[in-house]
């Protein structure tokens, strides 16, 4: 098998293959791009509330105990104070 064989049956391999797969239209185009939109719009409207509930964790505790080195990086982690001592306003 010389060079131009095998470059023909990779090639043939690739059309066939390509062939195989259909066509999208213009409408599953549009349904596709939609769909990804939303997605992408759901997990970062899920990650901006996950942000604002740690957020919003973190400056309460901060409030209640303005010694505490516990940083931002820590609370989100987990490692947070087994002590719960309300901080009643």
């Amino acid at each position: 098998m010389d060079k131009t064989e095998a470059r023909r049956t990779v090639f043939g391999i690739l059309r066939r293959r390509r062939a195989a797969r259909p066509r999208r239209n213009l409408q599953d185009w549009i349904a596709l791009t939609i769909a990804r939109g939303l997605s992408l719009a759901l997990i970062g409207g899920l990650v901006y509330v996950t942000y604002v509930v740690e957020m919003t964790g973190y400056n309460d505790f901060r409030h209640c105990n303005r010694e505490s080195t516990m940083t931002w990086l820590e609370w989100v982690l987990g490692f947070r104070p087994a002590e719960d001592e309300d901080c009643r306003r």
